[in-house]
């Protein structure tokens, strides 16, 4: 009972702030906004009175909303325009997720190598950006990126010094002022600046912990150090990898700041519809039908990274006995 007791806070908060969001959401998902229907009828005077559903009448045009239950926000929510932002959100997403992958997993590697000196000094300085504010750190890259920022300036510089490079450079069409930004790779490039620590974290937790006498027996049997890296560290990293797959691919699907900052309002995600139907078009009912439309795709995304998980450590048993 005392155990029991202890977990009425977490309750209470889940119930708060999960639960109850998910029902509004899903009440205003399924729901539509409609005035009051009424008839307008004119009197022999000339004045205007309105008849209302159940009969009563009133002298001021009715404004008052209702809320319908309807399926309609589903149906514009499968136009071609939306479907195709949900599919660029994703393709970024993905192509995030794999960057990132591709550059945490070797880092991760070389922090839990036996010969590196002081990795919980540079995992610290991979961390650290993170305690900075998100808008800031964006922020920073537009300031390297931009016309007149800082990496244009440096390339000027160069071609200025070295002519034949900047005769090179133009004989291939690069003007001598890039445009980094308001393009998908820029967006890309922020997400993975914000999301690659998120990679990295799960995949050194999960190195760091393996049993290092695993390696020692597969040496001893004459495996290779990429056989030892086959057959023992890649599997039993696969639960790191996992993680940090979801850790970094559901932020990436759903953000709306990095591609308003660093897209331009070019590239638009399908976070910024959502994010623009509770604020500048005040459409809560659409924005949630969109909203559950990403919670869909991201929990079928998840599952399936659960399901594969689980077969990874029914072989992992196997592999083991």
């Amino acid at each position: 009972m005392k155990n029991k007791a202890l977990t009425v806070p977490f309750v209470l908060w889940a119930a708060i702030f999960v639960v109850v969001p998910l029902l509004m959401i899903l009440w205003y998902g399924v729901t539509v906004e409609e005035t009051i229907p009424y008839t307008e009828i004119v009197l022999d005077d000339g004045s205007v009175i309105y008849e209302l559903e159940d009969g009563s009448h009133t002298s001021e045009k009715p404004y008052e909303k209702r809320a319908r239950v309807s399926l309609s926000n589903f149906k514009r929510m499968l136009e071609p325009t939306y479907l195709k932002l949900l599919l660029r959100s994703l393709k970024i997403a993905v192509i995030t997720t794999l960057i990132c992958l591709l550059l945490g997993y070797p880092v991760a590697l070389i922090l839990t190598g036996r010969d590196f000196k002081r990795p919980a000094l540079w995992l610290m300085l991979l961390i650290l950006p993170m305690w900075m504010n998100f808008l800031l750190r964006t922020y920073s890259w537009l300031s390297i990126l931009e016309n007149s920022g800082i990496l244009n300036g440096l390339i000027a510089s160069l071609r200025e010094a070295i002519p034949a490079l900047d005769e090179w450079l133009l004989a291939r069409g690069v003007r001598r002022r890039i445009v980094f930004l308001y393009n998908e790779n820029a967006v890309i490039l922020g997400m993975v600046y914000n999301y690659l620590s998120f990679m990295i974290m799960p995949i050194y937790t999960v190195i760091e912990k393996t049993d290092r006498s695993l390696l020692e027996a597969a040496a001893d049997l004459g495996a290779n150090p990429v056989q030892r890296f086959l057959r023992v560290t890649l599997p039993y990293s696969l639960p790191g990898v996992l993680e940090g797959v979801t850790m970094v691919f559901v932020p990436a699907v759903t953000t709306f700041v990095i591609s308003q900052l660093m897209g331009g309002g070019k590239v638009p995600l399908i976070g910024d519809i959502i994010q623009n139907q509770f604020g500048k078009s005040s459409d809560w009912h659409f924005g949630s039908t969109l909203s559950l439309l990403v919670m869909v795709v991201v929990l079928a995304f998840m599952g399936a990274l659960n399901r594969i998980d689980k077969e990874e450590a029914a072989q992992k048993e196997v592999r083991i006995l």
